[in-house]
């Protein structure tokens, strides 16, 4: 389930325990919807879950992460599965490896 947009803002939603982050800081110079926050939230923590698989993931792999949601959302993307995708495989990350 994808946290509300007051959770997604406050980064107070949680997951088997373990707290979200929140996109929100990482936008600049645009406007979204509640439900884009949330969407944009949703991939953006799922995307870091699956960075785990390669190694503890650093500020600026967050960062360009983020980043990518973002100009994807700004390009009309709305599934959360597929934000995730594309933003990690522009970063060059095979999940298929991975696993």
């Amino acid at each position: 389930m994808a946290p509300n947009w007051a959770e997604a803002i406050l980064g107070e939603s949680h997951i088997g325990g373990k707290p979200l982050a929140s996109i929100v800081p990482f936008i600049s110079n645009a406007v979204f919807e509640q439900a884009d926050i949330a969407v944009m939230s949703d991939a953006y923590n799922r995307a870091i879950e699956d960075i785990y698989s390669f190694g503890r993931p650093n500020k600026t792999v967050e960062a360009l992460i983020a980043t990518r949601i973002i100009t994807l959302t700004k390009g009309g993307e709305r599934d959360p599965d597929r934000l995730r995708e594309r933003a990690l495989a522009a970063c060059g990350f095979n999940l298929d490896r991975a696993r």
